[in-house]
């Protein structure tokens, strides 16, 4: 039984960008937008879609103002872009992003491996980052990357969230999710820190988003629910640098990131047990083979592998009585 009588959720596909961000070989901006385009037609309202980084940093990334250009966006749906730092913002939407996204991580070490600052110069950023969308009318969201915490962690690490959390929405920050990228989430944890974070922050300024490289990864959506969280960021099949999309998280040095929860098992899973997400799990299942078409390789999705919708049933049943 559910602690929430909440009978929707609302989930934000990231996968045009976390699932192909780091793809060694380039997609041209066609895939892409086809992509993003059948993702809408599933039923996502908000995707986040490019990123506005260097392009020596992330050259997949390089074609964010063409992508944007090229997509329909019929009303109602919205599509972000993830910026590093002021120059990121200002091309993002000079090229009609419809909102910004930022990212910090909630320790200096954390953030200078991936943004290579401190969190107060990342702040700054923030800050400016912040009146740049203002001037333009363009709502901020931000990510708290590693934001159910890192191996080694002081005890301090929750209260620090928190204060980081509250601080970015004082900034002006619309919503701010919480990542998992060291998969260190448990329903225990969840139900002891993000209640009591949600004592301090409204839920509806509050999203997560579970990698999966333990298998809690949906016991942790579902327990993020049952806490008053109805928000949620997933990857499309799982997809990313953080795996050879397998299922078996690939073996480099400075890579400790995991697969994500696919946003297939995740819609289906919430839909089977009638809580909606507004999503045709069916158009969903097809964005899902569609993507692992552009990227030649097998998604961590078990609702793709297992072929679970209506019409593969029947014609794997027809196939089999002939």
């Amino acid at each position: 039984m559910f602690i929430h009588s909440k009978d929707h959720i609302e989930i934000i596909e990231i996968g045009p960008r976390e699932g192909l961000q780091d793809h060694p070989t380039y997609i041209d901006v066609e895939s892409k937008v086809s992509l993003i385009t059948a993702l809408f037609e599933s039923g996502f309202k908000k995707i986040e879609a490019v990123s506005f980084v260097h392009p020596k940093t992330m050259p997949q990334m390089r074609d964010g103002p063409e992508i944007l250009g090229k997509i329909e966006r019929p009303a109602g749906k919205t599509i972000q872009a993830l910026v590093p730092n002021e120059t990121g913002c200002r091309n993002a939407i000079a090229s009609k992003a419809d909102e910004i996204v930022v990212w910090t991580y909630p320790t200096d070490e954390l953030n200078c491996l991936t943004l290579n600052r401190s969190i107060s110069m990342t702040f700054k950023e923030i800050s400016a980052i912040l009146e740049i969308a203002r001037d333009s009318g363009i709502p901020v969201s931000a990510w708290i990357g590693c934001g159910f915490g890192y191996p080694g962690m002081n005890e301090q690490f929750w209260r620090d969230v928190t204060d980081m959390t509250k601080h970015l929405i004082h900034m002006g920050c619309t919503e701010v999710c919480l990542s998992d990228e060291f998969c260190m989430a448990n329903p225990r944890i969840i139900y002891a820190h993000l209640k009591e974070l949600l004592n301090e922050v409204d839920k509806s300024q509050l999203l997560v988003h579970f990698h999966d490289n333990r298998g809690l990864g949906l016991a942790n959506i579902i327990a993020s629910y049952n806490v008053g969280i109805y928000k949620f960021k997933a990857c499309l099949g799982g997809a990313g640098r953080h795996t050879d999309l397998s299922g078996v998280a690939e073996k480099k040095a400075n890579d400790n990131m995991f697969p994500s929860v696919p946003t297939e098992d995740m819609a289906y899973a919430f839909e089977e047990i009638g809580i909606h997400t507004g999503i045709d799990v069916n158009k969903l299942i097809a964005s899902g083979r569609l993507l692992e078409g552009i990227l030649e390789k097998k998604l961590y999705s078990k609702v793709v592998a297992n072929n679970i919708s209506k019409e593969d049933f029947i014609r794997n049943s027809s196939e089999k009585n002939t």
